[in-house]
Parts: structure tokens; sequence; C-alpha cells
């Protein structure tokens, strides 16, 4: 019913309510703690080596003792034979049984502190798999999550305040809207709004002249909305005239082909960090362009460890949250994967844990007839200027289908070299089918999902 209103409100109406929302939003990210962890994350990110390492053992020994007193991690700890005074740093965190999204969920009552009385949220994930998610979270820890997201956007020059544009899957223009304006305005964040429902060729134009006639400083939103908007701007020859400095993706992972492509039509740094609604952990870019684990906000671990080469290694990546103490997640398995660095010595001057890649989750890989697991294929489509964007299925053990949204110039040839690319670089003996779609369909949240697996 409520968004039966909406959508049959007059425009004014929307922002309005647009608005309303933007106060009840910036209350509850930017609280009477936020100012107070920003202004601190901006020293602790300079920490050195050692000071890290203290500041880790500090809150690991903390959390751990506080978790002692909740029922789920006390039934654990004593049937593992572990007391808190065993778990005195990262190294001995291994020593916990991994939590697992169905533990939270068969358990989610057992896993709240009932000694916390400070305001809290109730908080729904789905994930990629569909499958809903309850926890809770603390106002205080929500705050730290956003001095952590906003000290990232420090580093490319931004101030909380300043004017930027959101592109998103939520339908806050009507899908029914076939005129413009397709974009609605959050007056308390400085914030402009655009959909994914509205990024097609007819409309486009609209969206361009409005970017171009607002300063806005930055852009943020999903990759995947926004490389398909920079796809229609250069097939309709439009310009971006006005851009921004900086553009902040997230939610999903950012391909390089993406990023290459956002920042030539957009004309500016394109940049990301890697979170989860869990909140039990976050990686941030530098200016270098290397993820460095926001050590404050949590731990990243890797599991089942794969040493790609003496440089790096690759794994699950398990989190332990030191921010959210009305229901702490230690030792959780997120479902994505990663790559760390073994060498944390950065140019940026940042000496905290490396990471060069987020490989995205762990049951979106395809299965070669070798038994390899193969995660991410944007680098096949890389010299594939004729692809708007693509997707890779697997249905069968022997072989996948890449769904291929095309341009005009698109044909056979392309096709070849696709069944090339794989076979050079994946494996020769998997069998390449072809499906063409107009748009690759996103979930119902609006993200893109580059790789699926139905076996």
């Amino acid at each position: 019913m409520k968004y039966l209103i909406y959508n049959n409100s007059p425009i004014w109406v929307q922002n309005f309510l647009c608005t309303i929302k933007g106060f009840q939003e910036r209350r509850l990210r930017f609280g009477k703690v936020f100012d107070q962890k920003l202004e601190s994350l901006l020293q602790s990110e300079w920490y050195s080596e050692q000071e890290i390492t203290e500041y880790k053992n500090k809150e690991i020994s903390e959390l751990v003792h506080l978790a002692y007193n909740i029922e789920y991690y006390h039934e654990l700890f004593k049937s593992n034979k572990l007391s808190p005074s065993d778990i005195l740093c990262e190294e001995d965190l291994y020593k916990i049984p991994i939590l697992t999204k169905e533990d939270v969920r068969s358990n989610y009552k057992k896993l709240l502190n009932i000694n916390y009385h400070k305001q809290i949220k109730i908080q729904h994930t789905s994930g990629s798999t569909g499958k809903s998610l309850t926890f809770n979270m603390s106002e205080d820890a929500i705050n730290f999550r956003w001095a952590i997201w906003f000290r990232h956007r420090s580093r490319f020059g931004i101030k909380l305040n300043d004017k930027y544009a959101t592109f998103t899957g939520l339908p806050v223009v009507p899908l029914t809207q076939s005129k413009p304006p397709y974009y609605r305005v959050n007056i308390p964040m400085n914030q402009t709004i655009f959909t994914m429902h509205h990024m097609s060729k007819d409309k486009v134009p609209s969206i361009v002249e409005k970017l171009n006639g607002e300063d806005f400083i930055y852009y943020s939103g999903y990759p995947s909305i926004i490389y398909n908007l920079a796809i229609l701007i250069e097939e309709l020859n439009l310009q971006i005239t006005n851009p921004p400095q900086v553009i902040f993706t997230g939610a999903e992972n950012l391909y390089e082909n993406q990023r290459i492509k956002i920042a030539q039509i957009f004309k500016c740094i394109v940049t990301d960090q890697y979170g989860f609604s869990e909140g039990a952990g976050n990686a941030s870019r530098c200016e270098h362009d290397l993820f460095h684990e926001d050590f404050e906000f949590g731990v990243l671990q890797c599991d089942q460890t794969n040493h790609n080469f003496e440089s790096s290694f690759s794994g699950e990546i398990i989190a332990t949250g030191f921010a959210n103490l009305a229901m702490p997640f230690i030792r959780y398995k997120v479902g994505d994967t990663a790559t760390w660095t073994n060498n944390n010595d950065c140019k940026c001057g940042r000496v905290s844990k490396t990471l060069s890649s987020i490989n995205g989750r762990n049951e979106d890989y395809v299965l070669t007839p070798e038994g390899n697991k193969i995660l991410r294929f944007d680098y096949i489509f890389k010299d594939m200027p004729n692809i708007k964007e693509a997707q890779i299925i697997q249905y069968n053990l022997n072989e996948i289908v890449i769904r291929i949204s095309k341009r005009d110039k698109y044909n056979l040839s392309d096709e070849k070299k696709l069944i090339e690319e794989v076979h050079h670089k994946i494996s020769p003996n998997l069998l390449v089918k072809f499906e063409y779609v107009d748009e690759i369909e996103k979930t119902v949240t609006g993200k893109f999902r580059a790789v699926i697996s139905k076996l």
C-alpha cells in the first residue's frame, strides 16, 4: 500500500518523502559517535605495525571476554575447552570454530548480547543466495561503519556534506514514469538519486543533462549500474562536461573492465571498498589501489589458504568484528573470497594488512573439467568492445553459457574470439555456448552477478 501511495504521488511529494527518509538516515549514519570515530580513524590509519598489533590484540581480548557471557559463545567455548585467556591475539582466533550464516539463523537469540542496553537496529540481508539473514546492530556500530566509509572517501578529498549523485536499484523513481525528471532529491544528505530502472537510450540524455547541470563532487553506487550508464552515454555520443572528482562503488565487485570504462566516460578516479551487511569487517582502497584492512573495525582472516605466488595467497574471508557489541560476529564465514598480499609495504605509507582483490562469492565460480574453480572472468572480456555486458552461467560440469548484451557491431568473430579466450585462459575442455539478451537481469536488490553456478 505504501508503495502505491508513493508511486501515485506528485514528484514534489516524492522528493519530500525522500527528504524525510534522508533526515532519518542522516541521524542513523552520522549520529553521536560518528565525528569522534572519524577523527580517531584519520589518525590510526597511520599506525605502525606494532601499534596495529597492539590495537588488534586489545580489541580481540576485550571482545572475547564480552562474548564469553553471551549464551552461544559461552556454550561454544565450553564445548571446545576454551576460555577467554586462550584468545589473546589474532592468531589465537583460529582456535575458535567458524560461525556460519546457518549458525546465525539457527541461534539468533543465543547470539544476542542481553547486557547491551544502547540503541539497536534489527537488520536484514539476503546476500546473493536469496536466503534471509536477520541480526541486530547497534547504532554506535552503524556510526562506526559510516566513519570507516567516510575515511575512505576522505582519502580522495571528499567531505561529509559534499553534493553527490547516487545510482541505486531502489525504485525511488516509479518504474512507470516515462517523462523527466528521472531522479529524486534527498536534501539532508545533499544527494540526488538516480535508479537503474531508467537507464535506457530514450532516458539517458535527460540524465546526462542533469549530471552536467549540477556540481556533483562525487558519485556513488553499484558499479554495474554506473557501468551501464557509461556504455549508453558512449553509444549515444553524449559527453560528461561537468565530471565528478571521484566515483565510489560498492555492494558488488568492481571489475577492471567496468572500472576502465567508467573512468573513461566520466573522466575521473574510480575506487571502491569492501564491506558486507553484517558489519564484521571492512577493507578500503588507498590512492595506490590496494585494499587496506580497516583493522579498527575488525579482522579479515583467510581460510583454506591457496598460495598463488610468493607475493600473495587467497581463500575464503573469515571476519571478526569489533564494533557491533550488541551481537558480535566472531570468526564469521562471510561467503566471499579474496587475495591477500604477503607484503604490506604499500606506497601510500599505510602498513595495515593489504588485499589485492576481492574475488567474489564463494559459490559464484565455474568448475572446470580439470577440477579448477574459476571466480573471475572479466579479463576475457578486456578486449571485446562490442560487448556491453556479460554474465557466465554454468548448468553442467563440462560447459558454460555466456549470456551477452551486445552492441550493434557484434558478430560471429567476437564469438570465436571468446571461445578462444576461454580455451586459452580457462580450460581447453570447456564447451562454450551463447545466449543473447537485451539486458543482463539483476537481483531483486539491483546487484549484478557476473558468475552464476547452477551445479
